[in-house]
This record gives C-alpha cells, sequence and structure tokens, in this order.
C-alpha cells in the first residue's frame, strides 16, 4: 500500500501542474457570479480525466499483478514518459513571450462571454489536449492496476490520483469562499504570476517530474 502511494502521488501532483486551467479557473472565481461557472469547469475537467482514467485502469487490468513482466513494463512506460517531459521542459525554458501573450489573451477573452455550459466544454477541451498530465496518469493507472492489493483500496488510491490531478479547479473556488470578496485581490495577483511566469513553472516541473521518472524508471527494470 505504502509503495503503491509512494509511486503515484508524484504523479498525481504533477498531473495537476496545468498553468491554462488554474488561470481559467482563478479569473471565473475572481469574478461575479461564480460558483456555477467554476462547477461547471471543474465538471468538464473531471469527466475528460474520467473517462482517460477509466479506459487506463480497464486496459490495464489485463496484466498479471506485479511481476517481473510488469515491472519491466513499468519502468518502460516510466522511461517514456520521462522523455517526453525531458523534452517539453527544455521547450518550456526556451522563452515564449508571444505564446504567453496569445494564451493569456485567449483565456481572459473566454471568461468575459462564456456561459456556464460554454466553461465545461472550455476546460473538457483543454484537459483532453492537456498531454503532460496524461503522460503522467498513464504510468499512475499502471501501476494501480497491476498493484497486488484488494480492488477497494485501488479504487481509493484512483480517487486520490484523481483528485489530485483536479487539484488546479478546486483549489481556486476553495480559496474564494474561505476569503470571500476581500480575496478577489489576492486571486488577481495570484493570476497574473501565474501568467507571467506560466512556461517556467512547467519546465520546472516537468524537470523535477522528469528526474523522479528516471529513478523510478530504473529501478523498476
Amino acid at each position: 500500500m505504502a509503495d503503491l502511494l509512494f509511486s503515484v502521488i508524484p504523479l498525481g501532483i504533477g498531473a495537476a501542474f496545468t498553468p491554462s486551467l488554474f488561470a481559467l479557473q482563478l479569473l471565473i472565481v475572481g469574478n461575479d457570479p461564480w460558483r456555477t461557472k467554476a462547477l461547471a469547469a471543474f465538471l468538464g475537467s473531471a469527466v475528460a480525466f474520467g473517462i482517460a482514467v477509466t479506459i487506463l485502469l480497464l486496459g490495464f487490468a489485463q496484466l498479471p499483478t506485479t511481476g517481473s513482466s510488469t515491472d519491466l513494463l513499468d519502468g518502460v512506460i516510466r522511461l517514456v514518459a520521462a522523455a517526453l517531459l525531458g523534452a517539453a521542459a527544455i521547450y518550456f525554458f526556451i522563452p515564449h513571450p508571444g505564446v504567453q501573450s496569445k494564451v493569456r489573451a485567449s483565456i481572459e477573452h473566454r471568461v468575459t462571454r462564456a456561459t456556464p455550459i460554454d466553461f465545461f466544454g472550455i476546460t473538457f477541451v483543454l484537459s483532453i489536449k492537456d498531454f503532460s498530465s496524461f503522460i503522467l496518469i498513464i504510468p499512475a493507472m499502471h501501476d494501480i492496476a497491476v498493484a497486488n492489493v484488494d480492488w477497494p483500496i485501488k479504487a481509493a488510491v484512483t480517487l486520490l490520483v484523481f483528485a489530485l490531478a483536479l487539484s488546479a479547479l478546486t483549489l481556486p473556488p476553495l480559496l474564494r469562499t474561505a476569503l470571500g470578496n476581500p480575496g478577489k485581490e489576492l486571486l488577481t495577483k495570484i493570476y497574473t504570476f501565474t501568467m507571467n511566469r506560466q512556461f517556467i513553472i512547467m519546465g520546472v516541473v516537468f524537470t523535477l517530474l522528469t528526474i523522479y521518472l528516471v529513478i523510478s524508471g530504473i529501478n523498476s527494470l
């Protein structure tokens, strides 16, 4: 149980680092009314991740439980994920001011006119296109599916990873609820910080995750 948690929790946390989704939710909760729109945004991403998690779990469930061949596959999956994230980290460390400004402008434009249904669709699409999160979800779901534990434990760990991956969309509403209207200024500052440094944030996170995946992948071989 402890080994399973150690292997998947970092992946769930890493999957949550999606500045576009986090920033979008910050903008939603920083304006009134926000509750219905924030819930719709959460549900859109939750449905997207839920589909991916279900497909991956059902697929990996066909594999045998932990053993030499399964451990080898886990190592390969993690090393491939490390290579992809490492390449992405290099890209994010290269300055892309034009791309960053376009991402910010796109998010702000969507928020001004979108309805709750629109927000559901926007976050669903953004989540489906979020390749970095899915790269991390794949080894996490593999580890859960082949773990030599009972299914109730697998279900609980899956829900934990699911919750961690969606924390970018749950933390802003929690902050707004806790801080109330006075928290709007803080949310705006967090949004600005996130948008101004989104590529650097992703580069640092991807680098750390690449190191983790390389070490854990080699240990599984």
